[in-house]
């Protein structure tokens, strides 16, 4: 027996109005279990039942998958994830709600960083003797909107202050002082710069290596957004074709591509009106097939909710693949929506 949610109190604070908000969105859905939703929206059963738990503010990505599942709107509830961060933000000062996905712990959305540089030769700047500023926070501390956040105030008194020595050990003292500073500026200095990665082209450096297809974490059947291939820049829809039921256009099939990943999945897109002429129950089936080996091919099956859904990755760079979508219910099936057959963004045949 599935056990019981935790009794939300809406006015207590926004995380548990934002979760209480989340529920009725669920129970207006008929209260599918987390079970039902998690295929449905591509997350694990726990990261679905959390972000309703009102223990913490789930991630943006999180929330969506879980509204879009649901049939709610997106742009609306991403105003609310924004406006519920900021409130948690100014309550918890400089603390910031984490962020989870499956469980998974990262660093703090929004949390800023800061490091201090080693001292200075000079001792010249705004810091006192002897300290560099501390360094903004780059693109990891952004914050839900892009922007870094302001950590809390650095005090002149939190800095490693070089100080005068005096006394018999002073001259000790100083070769002490003279091997840390070499030791961190070796260690602080190149990350500062940059890392210790490949250095910037000149006129002795070799030339820079060409891209490369960034292929860590794809496999045929992965989740293109578990894999990172969806949130690819460049990510582009290949080709399309309807979905007919009853002679009547309920959807598209697209073929969805990631030049970074090389890899292709399928995406099911009902039209307007679409999703009302669908009886339900109802269940729909993605699948990505090798054109050249059809035994290659990815498949991924769910309740259909009447919206968007897309199915699992098949890398595409070798042969062409091409996309098909059906759906299908107690003594109906409608007819089977497929792509043209594409190797990486090239076509090589139309619909097959």
């Amino acid at each position: 027996m599935a056990r019981a949610e935790r009794p939300l109190d809406p006015t207590a604070d926004p995380l548990q109005a934002f979760a209480a908000d989340l529920r009725t969105l669920r129970d207006q859905a008929g209260r599918p279990t987390y079970q039902a939703l998690a295929r449905r929206a591509h997350r694990s059963a726990s990261s679905l039942s959390e972000a309703a738990g009102g223990r913490r503010l789930p991630t943006l990505d999180t929330t969506l998958a879980y509204v879009r599942a649901l049939g709610g709107d997106e742009a609306e509830w991403t105003e609310r994830w924004r406006t519920v961060a900021g409130r948690v933000t100014a309550e918890q000062g400089h603390a910031t709600p984490t962020s989870h996905r499956d469980g998974g712990s990262e660093t703090p959305v929004g949390a800023a960083v800061s490091v201090t540089a080693p001292p200075t030769a000079s001792g010249s700047g705004a810091a006192g003797p002897g300290t560099a500023p501390p360094v903004a926070a780059g693109p990891a501390a952004a914050g839900p909107d892009g922007q870094a956040p302001a950590g809390p105030p650095t005090r002149a008194g939190d800095a490693n202050v070089r100080r005068p020595l005096v006394g018999p050990g002073r001259r000790t003292a100083r070769a002490v002082f003279a091997g840390a500073l070499v030791l961190t500026g070796l260690a602080a200095v190149p990350w500062l710069a940059g890392g210790f990665g490949k250095p910037e082209a000149g006129p002795t450096s070799a030339p820079a290596a060409e891209p490369t297809t960034v292929t860590v974490g794809v496999r045929d059947g992965a989740d293109p957004k578990d894999a990172g291939c969806a949130a690819d820049a460049d990510v582009t829809t290949l080709d399309s074709a309807a979905v007919l039921l009853d002679e009547r256009v309920i959807g598209t099939v697209e073929l969805r591509y990631s030049p970074a990943c090389g890899a292709s999945w399928p995406r099911f897109m009902p039209v307007p009106g679409g999703a009302d002429a669908v009886p339900r129950p109802a269940s729909i089936q993605l699948t990505v097939i090798d054109g050249d080996q059809p035994t290659r091919s990815a498949d991924f099956a769910m309740d259909y909710g009447g919206i968007s859904t897309f199915g699992n990755l098949l890398t595409s760079t070798r042969s062409c693949v091409y996309g098909q979508v059906q759906l299908s219910g107690t003594g109906w099936r409608s007819a089977l929506g497929r792509t043209g057959c594409w190797r990486g963004a090239t076509q090589i045949r139309p619909v097959p």
